[in-house]
């Protein structure tokens, strides 16, 4: 019976796994563009979903192959249909579907919807839970 419950967790720790992997990202908070909710080398959780809201704190892979680093966080500051933010420079009056404009916390030191432009909801590995700044910040 033992021998029977080794075989059934060595099967079945695979399929946990890549279920887990598919629901839930680690990723690594790179410089301090998010300062002061989230500081440069913390790790933090994003969870996959069907949806993102303006405010949400998303994970997402950089649309260019330059960067090094791996993932980028950053707060949805507009989804599809919203106005386009003053400060985007663009053509487009609402953001288009399947994108949304990001911006760091900490702007004055952020690469985001500026720089990037829209990111491709293809792109989002999940969104981090609310954490609210620090008192005094």
């Amino acid at each position: 019976m033992a021998g029977l419950a080794v075989v059934a967790v060595v099967l079945l720790l695979p399929v946990l796994l890549v279920v887990l992997r598919r629901r839930y990202v680690v990723a690594r908070v790179w410089g301090h563009s998010m300062s002061p909710t989230f500081h440069d080398g913390e790790r933090v959780v994003a969870t996959r979903r069907p949806h993102y809201r303006v405010g949400d704190v998303i994970v997402f892979r950089p649309g260019s192959a330059t960067t090094d680093v791996a993932w980028r966080i950053k707060r949805i500051a507009a989804v599809a249909g919203d106005p386009v933010p003053a400060w985007l420079e663009t053509d487009h009056l609402v953001v288009p579907a399947g994108r949304v404009v990001v911006v760091g916390d900490n702007t004055g030191h952020s690469a985001d919807s500026r720089q990037l432009g829209y990111i491709d909801l293809t792109t989002v590995a999940g969104a981090v839970p609310h954490r609210a700044a620090p008192e005094g910040n």
